[in-house]
């Protein structure tokens, strides 16, 4: 029987690179956990923007492992396929209990966040949420703070004027809420109908389901409304009896051939869809402010109800400036400069 030589050389070049290989790991599973789940997919130009705004301040802090999920419910919408969605990601949470969960948009409060509220270690950080905290019970909570998206109306109001003083449209402006009846939608027509507008008058909200039912309010609006202001839109059905939904661009081009009064969004990725204009909540404040949160939260070692939630502040501008050319509207070129600064000027 032959007797293998022991060498201790060989053995600790071994445990060289075993410690080596295994290092990282051990480094990374011991790092603060933040977990940044989206309610949207990675591609939706919103969840874009929020990214951007989230790794602008991470970036550099690599003394935090950070994971991103994507629960996709815009392009699924069924009641189904949210729940399962949310149950599976409850699970890996609960597996694995991150340090900070940054939850974004409200499908991600409604099936995943609101079930961790008080827990013991996890800090919640919301972002991009239309409702109000209370409806997820939120304000009863220690461990939970974030930024509300809120459409931003005043800016809104001042271009809607700008562009009645400088084109001949009647006065009082009258105006015409419409949009789908996500989660989202129904907290933004709540906040709109909540905003003071005067001197302009809201005529009317349309929440739909079908594409039928979009173009009929559409229809409702000719002769009555001077501008149509479009919250979301993405989650309208090409017919009740099924799920499919209507491509987005296809819904906004039917919208601007056939639509008496303007349309003006109020999301950026509006104009890339094929809209007129929009004046949109800013996307990359939703993430900054999501990210210094969950920051605070790791450095300070405070409560997150010792963080005031905040509310959003800052918009963007999207232009398409060919459909307003077709309608003859005229706007100050500080417009087109805010729509260019951010790449949004499509031609």
């Amino acid at each position: 029987m032959k007797l293998i030589k022991f060498r201790p050389q060989k053995l600790l070049i071994w445990m060289f690179f075993l410690g080596s290989a295994l290092l990282p790991a051990w480094y990374h599973s011991n790092k603060p956990k933040i977990v940044v789940l989206h309610s949207y997919d990675k591609e939706y130009a919103w969840v874009k923007g929020v990214n951007i705004g989230i790794n602008r301040i991470l970036e550099g802090h690599r003394e935090y492992a950070v994971t991103w999920y994507y629960l996709d419910t815009k392009r699924h919408p069924s009641p189904e396929f949210k729940a399962n969605a949310g149950m599976a990601m409850r699970r890996m949470i609960e597996a694995a209990p991150p340090d900070i969960l940054i939850a974004i948009d409200d499908d991600a409060q409604a099936y995943v966040s609101r079930f961790f509220i008080n827990h013991p270690t996890i800090g919640i950080v919301f972002a991009g949420v239309n409702n109000q905290p209370s409806d997820y019970g939120f304000d009863q909570t220690r461990n939970v703070t974030g930024i509300l998206e809120r459409i931003p109306l005043e800016a809104l109001k001042e271009t809607l004027l700008s562009i009645a003083q400088d084109n001949p449209i009647h006065q009082p402006l009258t105006i015409k809420f419409i949009g789908d009846r996500s989660e989202t939608v129904v907290g933004d027509e709540r906040y709109f109908r909540s905003f003071d507008m005067q001197p302009i008058q809201i005529l009317d909200s349309s929440l739909v389901e079908t594409f039928d039912e979009w173009q009929q309010a559409v229809r409702d609006g000719a002769g009555k409304v001077d501008f149509l202001v479009c919250s979301n839109y993405r989650k309208i059905k090409r017919q009740a009896n099924n799920d499919e939904l209507v491509p987005a661009r296809e819904l906004i081009n039917w919208t601007e051939q056939h639509s008496e009064a303007p349309l003006i969004g109020t999301n950026i990725f509006f104009s890339r869809d094929g809209g007129m204009l929009a004046i949109g909540t800013s996307p990359y404040e939703q993430g900054e402010t999501a990210a210094k949160l969950a920051l605070e939260l790791l450095t300070t070692g405070h409560q997150a109800n010792q963080l005031p939630i905040r509310t959003s502040v800052q918009f963007v501008v999207s232009m398409r400036p060919s459909l307003i050319h077709a309608r003859h509207l005229k706007l100050p070129r500080v417009y087109e400069a805010a729509a260019r600064g951010i790449n949004e000027y499509h031609e």
